[in-house]
C-alpha cells in the first residue's frame, strides 16, 4: 500500500505502526537517528521524522533523554 492509497490519517498511521514500530531513536553527532523495528536506519527525509520530531524534541528538552524507544504513533 502506498501513501496515496490511504483513506485517512488513522489508516496511514496504522500502516506505519505495523511496518516500522517499535522504533528506537538516538542523537548521533547532533543528528536524530531513527531505527525501525528491524534495526534499519531510516533516511532523514522519511515520513516518520516529521511524525515523531516534536515528541523526540520534547524528550530531549523536558527530560534530557538522548535516546529512546517509541512503541506507537
Amino acid at each position: 500500500m502506498s501513501k496515496k492509497e490511504f483513506k485517512d490519517w488513522e489508516e496511514e498511521y496504522k500502516y506505519y505502526e505495523e511496518k516500522y514500530y517499535p522504533i528506537t531513536w538516538e542523537i548521533n553527532h547532533g543528528q536524530i537517528e531513527i531505527h525501525c523495528k528491524n534495526g534499519k536506519l531510516l533516511p532523514l527525509g522519511h515520513e516518520l521524522y516529521s511524525i515523531e520530531a516534536s515528541f523526540i524534541q520534547d524528550q530531549i528538552s523536558d527530560y534530557g533523554y538522548y535516546s529512546g524507544e517509541i512503541c506507537c504513533i
